[in-house]
C-alpha cells in the first residue's frame, strides 16, 4: 500500500512540474488589438474554453480562409495577410487560440492548436474553407486535414514543423543540458494530455489529403531547418500529388518568420504571397 501511495505521489509531482513548465513554454505574447471597425467579432466554443475571433469581409464570395497564427504571436500580427486575403474577395476568419489574447483557457500543447482550428471550422459551418497557417500554426492547419477533410478545399503551410516533439527537440537543443532536463517533464505531460496524438506527424495527413497543400519552407530557417524538424526533411515519405513544397531562397524572405513578414516590414512579403496567390487562383472552382 505505502509503494503505491508512493508512486502515486510522484505521478501527481511529475503532473504538476510539467503542467507549469508547459505553461511557462507556451506562454503567448501580449497581443495588439485590432481596429473595432476592421470585421465583425465573434466568440465560438473549443471544449470548454470560449475562443475570440474576427470575420473580415463577411460577404466574401470566394471562399472562407481560416488563418492560423504562430506560437507566441497574436492574431494582429497577421493583419497585413488577412487583410490581403480579404481583398482578393475572401471571408477570412482569423481567432485566437486558448489562453491567448480574450481566448479563455489555458494553452498547453501544440495539439491544442488542431483542436481550436476544428472547432473554428465547426463553429462557421462552411464547407469552402482554405486553411492558412504560419509556423506552429503552419503544423495545425496541415495535421487538421484529417478531421476537416470534408470541409475544406486547399491548404497554405508556411513553414510548419512536421511533429510536435521534433519541435520540442529543436527547443531543448538550443537550451543545452536545461533543455534536456526539461523534456524530462514535457514529453511524458504530454502524453497524459494526448496520448498518442500528442507526437502526430503531419506527413499521413499530407499523404491522405484530398485537396491540394501548398507548403512554403525558407532555406535559411533556424527554428524550422530543411535539415531539422521541418516537412522537408522528410519529404522522401510524401506521395500525394496534391502537395507541393516551394523552398524559398530568396534573401530576405527565406527566414522562419521573413517568410511571412520581411525583416522590419508592415505589410506583406510580395515574395512569398505571390506564390500563395497563384496557389489560391489554381485552387479556384
Amino acid at each position: 500500500m505505502i509503494p503505491l501511495i508512493i508512486i502515486l505521489l510522484f505521478i501527481m509531482v511529475f503532473f504538476v512540474i510539467g503542467f507549469f513548465i508547459t505553461k511557462a513554454l507556451f506562454k503567448p505574447e501580449a497581443g495588439v488589438p485590432w481596429r473595432e471597425e476592421e470585421g465583425e467579432v465573434l466568440s465560438f466554443f473549443s471544449g470548454r474554453n470560449t475562443l475570440e475571433g474576427r470575420l473580415i469581409n463577411k460577404e466574401g464570395n470566394k471562399g472562407t480562409v481560416i488563418f492560423a497564427h504562430g506560437m507566441g504571436l497574436s492574431s494582429h500580427y497577421y493583419r497585413p495577410e488577412v487583410l490581403h486575403f480579404a481583398e482578393l474577395g475572401y471571408r477570412v476568419f482569423i481567432f485566437e487560440y486558448r489562453g491567448y489574447g480574450k481566448s479563455t483557457g489555458t494553452f498547453l500543447s501544440f495539439r491544442d492548436v488542431v483542436k481550436d482550428l476544428v472547432a473554428s471550422a465547426s463553429f462557421l459551418g462552411h464547407e469552402d474553407i482554405i486553411l492558412v497557417g504560419h509556423s506552429m500554426g503552419g503544423y495545425g492547419v496541415l495535421s487538421a486535414i484529417d478531421d476537416l477533410r470534408d470541409k475544406i478545399k486547399g491548404v497554405v503551410a508556411y513553414a510548419p514543423f512536421r511533429s510536435p516533439f521534433t519541435a520540442m527537440d529543436v527547443c531543448a537543443l538550443r537550451m543545452g543540458i536545461i533543455g534536456r532536463i526539461l523534456e524530462v517533464f514535457l514529453i511524458p505531460f504530454q502524453y497524459l494530455l494526448h496520448g498518442t496524438k500528442a507526437n502526430k506527424s503531419v506527413i499521413k495527413s499530407i499523404n491522405n489529403s484530398p485537396v491540394p497543400i501548398l507548403i512554403l519552407q525558407g532555406n535559411e530557417d533556424k527554428e524550422v531547418a530543411l535539415d531539422g524538424c521541418s516537412v522537408v526533411k522528410k519529404s522522401q515519405l510524401l506521395h500525394n500529388p496534391l502537395s507541393r513544397i516551394k523552398i524559398i531562397d530568396k534573401e530576405g524572405s527565406n527566414g522562419h518568420v521573413s517568410i511571412v513578414r520581411k525583416k522590419g516590414s508592415q505589410d506583406i512579403n510580395e515574395d512569398t504571397m505571390a506564390i500563395v496567390d497563384g496557389f489560391l487562383y489554381e485552387i479556384r472552382p
